[in-house]
């Protein structure tokens, strides 16, 4: 038996944050019942895709983080609607919202009017800010958190400026704290009886991602700034680094990786100078360093270094795009990704000058 069989999810939440928690739940069994307003139903639907799957609402994305739920849309404006919500959550186990705060009550489903009809209701709030303070009314989105967190000052190169990530990690991993948060509140329920209100916030979330160099920052007042794709530890070793035909991303981290790393390049007499026979001296002259590691892995292909480097020890990686990283065995071989269309997938996908050619929302 899976964790959450036999638990009911009542789910208002919409595009990533919300539905990902719920998700969560949904795959360990739990019965998921997805709020949809009326129409266009939740905004994910037709966002991040082509105008085919934008025009039938079933984006890609939406897909993915609504498995394994049911859905129903009410509007939550009339008093039909807001009845027959209130009916729902009667009975459930747990409650799910991503409304800007001040919504939830506004609509009579905010946590105290819930938990007046169901006292041992689990209720998660999840939004940018919080439910209080002098950010909570703020809307957020997940690019938007990364610039207020600090999060694009440690993303991006010195010649070029911040960047953000290029994919929405504030809104999964806060999907992933609430659902954990709500796991939590479940077991604390089991043993005490007592239900429970959780606040969930992206800004949180953000700093959370970032705990090791804001630890930094507050204990030495180091800011690491834009690396590139270079490492933080300011090893000549480690980074991005230019084959003759593609890119490989080195990663050493101790001494002896370091030196495993220039004997595999064909460096090991550098190891003798001393700007490199330490990893202090290392450091120190990363420039030259970092040239000199350059210039040797431009001699080979991508597919030569691999398994030189793996077998002197060294973590390597190609930088592959994502339709040959889907294509991994590993994937199959672990079950991460199943064909559950029963009818094969589809021979001739799109290339990715297709894909970048598609909008990114499309109109209403």
């Amino acid at each position: 038996m899976r964790a959450f069989k036999g638990i009911r999810v009542i789910d208002f939440s919409r595009v990533l944050s919300g539905p990902v928690a719920t998700q969560m739940l949904g795959l360990l069994d739990a019965d998921v019942i997805k709020i949809e307003p009326p129409g266009d139903g939740d905004q994910l639907r037709g966002v991040l895709t082509d105008p085919e799957m934008a025009a039938k609402r079933m984006s890609p994305a939406f897909l993915t983080v609504n498995l394994n739920k049911r859905s129903i849309a009410l509007d939550l404006k009339s008093d039909a609607g807001r009845a027959a919500a209130a009916k729902l959550v009667e009975n459930a186990d747990v409650v799910v919202e991503n409304f800007v705060p001040g919504v939830a009550a506004k609509l009579g489903i905010d946590y105290e009017s819930v938990r007046a009809a169901n006292p041992n209701v689990i209720y998660c709030s999840i939004s940018g800010y919080g439910q209080s303070g002098p950010k909570s009314a703020e809307r957020a989105y997940d690019v938007a958190v990364q610039a207020d967190s600090g999060m694009m000052t440690l993303t991006g190169h010195k010649e070029t400026g911040p960047t953000r990530v290029g994919f929405m990690l504030i809104d999964m991993t806060t999907g992933i704290s609430a659902a954990y948060a709500i796991a939590s509140a479940l077991y604390r329920r089991a043993v005490t009886g007592q239900g429970q209100y959780l606040d969930v916030a992206m800004y949180d979330t953000a700093l959370q991602m970032m705990s090791c160099q804001a630890a930094d920052y507050m204990m030495r007042g180091n800011h690491p700034g834009l690396l590139g794709n270079s490492s933080p530890t300011a090893q000549p070793t480690a980074g991005a680094f230019e084959t003759s035909d593609g890119i490989v991303l080195l990663a050493t981290l101790t001494s002896a990786q370091q030196e495993a790393c220039f004997r595999a390049v064909g460096l090991e007499e550098s190891l003798q100078d001393p700007r490199y026979a330490t990893e202090t001296a290392r450091q120190e002259n990363f420039g030259t360093g970092q040239a000199l590691i350059q210039a040797a892995m431009k001699s080979r292909t991508t597919e030569e270094w691999l398994p030189i480097l793996k077998q002197h020890g060294v973590a390597v990686q190609s930088v592959r795009d994502l339709d040959t990283a889907l294509s991994d065995p590993q994937l199959a071989h672990r079950g991460i990704l199943v064909n559950a269309s029963g009818g094969g997938l589809d021979e001739r996908r799109p290339t990715w000058s297709e894909r970048r050619s598609w909008p990114m929302r499309t109109a209403r």
